[in-house]
This record gives C-alpha cells, sequence and structure tokens, in this order.
C-alpha cells in the first residue's frame, strides 16, 4: 500500500484524509483540535488513522496546512525580532502616508511587530537601479547583530533599500548575522532576508514580510521539527510538505524557510479543491464557500482559474489597514462567522454573531464541554436544524437543554422567544455569509448568478441555501467528499509550486527590442526557479511553467495581473496581452484608457510539478430513498414550526431526486434544502441543489 495523508487543523477540529495510491481507498478522521499545542490534535489523528489500517510506514506523503502561522501573529505570541536596515530609514514605523479611508476617525496605524529598540541601522545604500551607491559596512553588521543579541533576539530581520534591484547587500549581511549566531551559541541561526521572500518593489510590504516571517520561524520551526520526529519514530520514510498560500505544496525543509508562504494554506487547500471537483462536473464558473468552526471563506475560479495575489493584508478590516504580506495568495476572503462563533447583542440592541468564538474549547454550550455562552451552532440545534442528540454520526453528544439556557439572555435582551432569538442568529449569520460573496463577486465585476455555489465545511452547507436564495445563484453543490474533511481531501491533489517576481519597470512597446527584453527576464527567473526544483530532486523536465505580468496605466500605482502565453513573446502576442489588459481594468474598475500608455511592473513566473489527482470514482448505490430516511424532525422557519422529512446522506440512493424543505444529515455536517430548492444526488455521490422552476 501507498497511503497520502492530508492534514488540516480547524478552530474546533483537526481534519485528516488518507488515500492508498494503489487501490483508491480513502479513510478518515476528525479529532478536537488542541490549542496552543496543535501538534498534539495532529499526533492524535495519525494515531486514530493507524487504528483504521493506515500504516505510516507505508506513507509516501504527508501535506499539512495549518494554523501555526496566523495564530503566532493574531495571539502575538512569536519571537522577539531583531531588524537591520538602511540607516536613515524608519519605513516600518512610517508605514504608508497615503490612507485606505481619509474619512475614518477610527484609524489607527498598526503597531510595527519590531520597535525601534530592536531596530539597529546601517551606512549602506543600492540605488534605484541597483548600482552600488554606499557600499555595505560589514563591521557595522556585526556590531548591529551582537547589540541585538545581548537586547534579546530571536530571530533576524534583514531589509535594506532597494535590495529587489541587488541582493547583494543583503546575502552579505545574511551571512555575518548567521556566523555571529552560531558564535553566540545558537544551535539554528534564523535570518530572513527580505530580497528572498520578494523582489517586487514597494519597501513597507517587503519589509513587513521579512518582519513576520522572522516572527513566526521559531514557533513554527519547533512545530513542525516535533511533527517531523514524531512521524519518523512512526516508522515514516516519506516526504513531509506544507500547503502554500499559493495553492500549491512544499517541503517542510522550504517552508521552515519561509513559513510566511504557508498563511492560510487549509482554507486555500479547499478552493482547490472545489476546483477538482468543478473539472469533473464540468462547471467552468464556481465559488467555494468553506464554513469552519470559528470562520467563513470563500474564494472564486472563474473558467476554474483562481486569482492569485502577490499582496496580502494580515488583520486589515473595516478599521485597521493590517498587515501587508508580499507573498503569492489565492485570492480568498473570510469573515468571523463560524459554528462555534458567540452570539450577542450590541449597545444599539442589535442582534450580533461573531467574530469571537468559543472554539474548541469550552465549545458550543449544546456541547456539554462546559461552554455557557451562546453559539450559532446552539441557535442551529434550537430551531432544529441540527439534530438535538448527536452530531459527527454519533460521536458527539448534543444537548439542546444547554443551549437553550444558553439562549436565555439574549432573548431577554431583545424580548423575544428563544426559538425566535437562535432563528435570527442564523439569519445574521447568513447574510454576513452573502455578503463575503458579494464581496468576491460583485465587488470583483463578477455576477454570482452565472456561478455554482459549492459549499463544505462544518457549516457551509447548512448555509448555502440561503446564502443562493439571496443572490440568485442556480445551483448549489455538496461534494461526495465528507464537507468536514474537504480542505484535508483537498490537499492530497495539490501540485508541488515555486513562485518568483521580479520588478522591472518596463514600459510596452511593439518593437523586437522590446520583446528580446522580456523574454530574457522571463527565460532567467524560469532558470532560478527549475533550480529551486532540482534542490527537491524534482527533474526540471516535469515542471509546467506558467508567466504572468502585473501591468498597469502610466502614472497608476496598483497593477493587476495578467496571464501571458508560455512560449516566446512577439510582437502579436504583445498586442493581445495589451488588449487583455485593457478588457480587466474595465473589468476590475468600470473604465479602461486606451490612449494612455501601460507599464510593466513586475514579471511573475509560477513552476508547477504535477502531482496525480485523487479520482472520484462514481457510486452504485440503488437501494430505496426509504431506506435513507431517518424520520421526521420538527424545524423552526422563523414563522412557524414545520414537519420535515429527514435522510442520511451516505444512504441516499445514486440519481435520487428529493424535494425541499427537508434536512440531510451527514457523517461530518448537515444540509439544509430549503422549500425553494429540490436535490439530487448524482452519480458521484454529489448532492445538488437546484431552484425550482
Amino acid at each position: 500500500m501507498a497511503w497520502r495523508i492530508g492534514v488540516d487543523i480547524g478552530g474546533a477540529f483537526t481534519d485528516l484524509y488518507a488515500v492508498d495510491l494503489e487501490s483508491g481507498k480513502s479513510i478518515w478522521v476528525k479529532v478536537e483540535s488542541t490549542p496552543p499545542n496543535f501538534e498534539e490534535g495532529v499526533i492524535r489523528g495519525i494515531e486514530e488513522l493507524e487504528k483504521q489500517g493506515v500504516c505510516v510506514k507505508d506513507t509516501r506523503q504527508v501535506i499539512h496546512g495549518q494554523t501555526v502561522v496566523i495564530n503566532s501573529i493574531i495571539t502575538r505570541n512569536g519571537a522577539n525580532v531583531g531588524f537591520i536596515t538602511t540607516a536613515g530609514y524608519d519605513i516600518l514605523d512610517i508605514q504608508r502616508a497615503n490612507r485606505r479611508d481619509i474619512f475614518n476617525f477610527k484609524y489607527k496605524k498598526p503597531t510595527p511587530f519590531v520597535s525601534r529598540y530592536m531596530s539597529e541601522w546601517i551606512n549602506e545604500r543600492i540605488d534605484a537601479d541597483g548600482s552600488v551607491y554606499k557600499p555595505l559596512n560589514e563591521e557595522e553588521v556585526k556590531k548591529a547583530a551582537e547589540i541585538l543579541i545581548k537586547k534579546g533576539a530571536e530571530s533576524f530581520a534583514i531589509g535594506f533599500i532597494n535590495s529587489y534591484q541587488n541582493t547583494s547587500h543583503e546575502a552579505k549581511a545574511k551571512k555575518i548575522v548567521e556566523q555571529i549566531l552560531i558564535d553566540n551559541g545558537f544551535e539554528k541561526p534564523l535570518v530572513t532576508i527580505s530580497s528572498d521572500l520578494s523582489r517586487e518593489w514597494r519597501e513597507y510590504e517587503r519589509f513587513n514580510t521579512a518582519v513576520l516571517n522572522a516572527y513566526v520561524q521559531p514557533i513554527f520551526v519547533k512545530y513542525i521539527e516535533k511533527l517531523e520526529k514524531t512521524l519518523k519514530e512512526k516508522g515514516f520514510n516519506g516526504v513531509f510538505y506544507l500547503t502554500l498560500a499559493s495553492g500549491g505544496m512544499a517541503t517542510s525543509d522550504y517552508a521552515k524557510k519561509y513559513p510566511i508562504t504557508t498563511v492560510e494554506g487549509g482554507p486555500i487547500a479547499g478552493i482547490i479543491g472545489g476546483t477538482i471537483l468543478g473539472r469533473l462536473l464540468k462547471e467552468n464558473n464556481i465559488i467555494i464557500i468553506d464554513g469552519g468552526s470559528t470562520t467563513t471563506k470563500a474564494g472564486l475560479a472563474k473558467d476554474l482559474i483562481s486569482q492569485v495575489n502577490t499582496e496580502y493584508w494580515i488583520e486589515q478590516d473595516e478599521w485597521n489597514p493590517g498587515y501587508p504580506t508580499r507573498v503569492p495568495v489565492i485570492n480568498i476572503t473570510e469573515i468571523g462567522t463560524g459554528g462555534t462563533s458567540l452570539v450577542w447583542v450590541d449597545e444599539a440592541g442589535n442582534l450580533q454573531v461573531g467574530p469571537k468564538a468559543a472554539g474548541a474549547r469550552p465549545g458550543p454550550a449544546c456541547y456539554g464541554m462546559g461552554g455557557e455562552k451562546p453559539t450559532l451552532t446552539d441557535a442551529y440545534v434550537i430551531t432544529g436544524y441540527l439534530n438535538p442528540d448527536y452530531l459527527l454520526g454519533g460521536n458527539l453528544k448534543i444537548h439542546k437543554n444547554l443551549a437553550e439556557k444558553a439562549f436565555k439572555n439574549i432573548a431577554k435582551r431583545l424580548n423575544i422567544d428563544v426559538k425566535d432569538a437562535a432563528y435570527g442568529a442564523i439569519r445574521v449569520a447568513n447574510d454576513n455569509s452573502s455578503n463575503l460573496i458579494r464581496l468576491i463577486s460583485i465587488r470583483k465585476g463578477f455576477d454570482p448568478r452565472e456561478f455554482t455555489l459549492i459549499a463544505h465545511g462544518g457549516s457551509g452547507p447548512m448555509m448555502a441555501p440561503f446564502i443562493a436564495e439571496e443572490l440568485s445563484i442556480p445551483k448549489v453543490i455538496v461534494p461526495t467528499i465528507p464537507s468536514g474533511v474537504f480542505n484535508s481531501w483537498g490537499m492530497i491533489g495539490l501540485d508541488i509550486r515555486h513562485e518568483l517576481v521580479q520588478t522591472s519597470i518596463t514600459p510596452i512597446k511593439e518593437d523586437e527590442n522590446f520583446t528580446k527584453l522580456i523574454n530574457s527576464i522571463f527565460e532567467e527567473l524560469e532558470s532560478n526557479i527549475k533550480m529551486t526544483f532540482q534542490s527537491e530532486n524534482i527533474d526540471p523536465k516535469d515542471v509546467e511553467i506558467q508567466r504572468f505580468l502585473d501591468m498597469k496605466y502610466e502614472g497608476q500605482a496598483h497593477t493587476l495581473k495578467i496571464s501571458c502565453t508560455e512560449r516566446k513573446l512577439g510582437i502579436e502576442e504583445i498586442k493581445d496581452i495589451t488588449k487583455t489588459f485593457h478588457e480587466a481594468h474595465f473589468r476590475e474598475f468600470g473604465f479602461n484608457m486606451i490612449e494612455s500608455g501601460i507599464e510593466i511592473v513586475n514579471f511573475h513566473i509560477v513552476g508547477i510539478h504535477k502531482v496525480k489527482h485523487t479520482k472520484i470514482e462514481k457510486q452504485n448505490n440503488f437501494a430505496s430513498l426509504i431506506d435513507a430516511r431517518l424520520g421526521e424532525r420538527k424545524v423552526y422557519n422563523g414563522i412557524e414550526e414545520i414537519l420535515v422529512p429527514v435522510y442520511k446522506k451516505e444512504k441516499i440512493p445514486t440519481n435520487a431526486a428529493i424535494e425541499g424543505p427537508c434536512i440531510i444529515e451527514g457523517d461530518t455536517s448537515t444540509i439544509i434544502v430549503t422549500e425553494n430548492f429540490k436535490a439530487n444526488h448524482d452519480e458521484y455521490g454529489n448532492l445538488i441543489m437546484v431552484r425550482k422552476g
């Protein structure tokens, strides 16, 4: 046997999905997450897989999506970072002079992750064209490192001005600091330079990326090495991969150097899983929503292509600009609404859901684990949408009376019945999720009525029909893969992926000299990325190359990413790229400037080593729908209690048609089919809901 295992950590549960590459057999488990020691939950999950026949010794790959990076940043429990930069520059403190919203009276400049006390300045200077204006003072670098070590620096970040054009000063400083750390007894010298993570312009974004990488690196490396040790003790001799925010995966050795590239790796795997499913079902335009324990995330794939951005802002919200990172990230948006989100009443008397959550411990009140505050899961139990006795196929006992007790204060504050308060919470959460879909579709120039909604996660299939009704989405698909472990299944199908981005501001011209210039830049980047794959024992001949250009009109500050051909570019190809840019600009901003000059800002190369995706087999269940019927249950719809049939998803026969309203209970999630939808269980086991009429 040859197993491949996907591991995804969520706020309440850790999910593992194992596939035997030879027989196609699959096994999955869900165990409680164990914050802050998340590795304990992963190890427990591995042990549960072993009990069901998964042999770690026969496992070729473990693909892990984790929350250590983002949690370390959000909870501020990372390392004490020492920052070395160019003399005369206070970029981390100054940040951006422009404000995203000039009328935002609650605006507050983010506090840097490195204080001035932990910063040192070096006499050196690279000019914007890459030439050396002032050579690096190596003695100052040595002195700066020793000072920061005495101040308690646990890891280092180095960011020099214009290093995206010439990396020599940063590379030299890195070697010096590493040697100083070794001389001072550091077993593992952890030094991040900004040009290793990004070769794009915009110094604040680049420096902040380096600082955040250094901030999370010690705790991340410790976490990964602990897992690697445990797996090795169990006989694992395969390759340990980490999921990347760009939609691929990389070896643990690469991830330990650049942990910031793995931020949001778990939810990204769900987007990739959605595109795999969309390809199978010939659904080219899809929106994927992942309703988790603490958050709901959504992404969009037009023609099954997810947009990858090279800038991602952590902790950005209505009032705060957040912290920028210059790493490739699939365009995904999330809100703090999930199954364990707390329900509360604000000062104005309005019902709110999230962003604070009960998490894994103590969890929703209905779990009976000590939680006393009302959550969204409690609301679904009170209204009858969730089984009032058990969840997870009977593995999780539910206490409806505790859920009702938790909602009493909410109902009293609003002067309404407990059931009305619970149903109100469900409506608020669904409205929040509908707005989330608007952000990634309508706000970006896409019509949700032209897309199919793929819903997964513990709460995604419950909210999906309400969202579809709100936004007139014609079709909803709940995957045949158990919804609660869909992200970990998506990891099984990830490709090995590396990216390089190089800033080189170049006005577009339709002549041969221009085409020679851009072809030479692409060829150099392609050569570098193939060397990265070669270092991981992957034949460069097996690497697929994708090319992109970040372009803008002359005088603009921000760019649009445009895909271009993998072959050499000629004048005709340049004309096609220009036309595509004009069209993309109109779709994004509602106008274009045909007569204006266009500039290339960044050259973007993606290298992909294809991994054979797991095959979704057809099912042959021709039993009667009566065998799948579990009975009936009273459900409160906001007006009255109605009696609806309840079915077991895993027992529904192939091609069975089911009229709404009804409830379909799966092993990891509950699916709600409202009265405006009818459902069909297709030949692969996917539940497809379409609007009646």
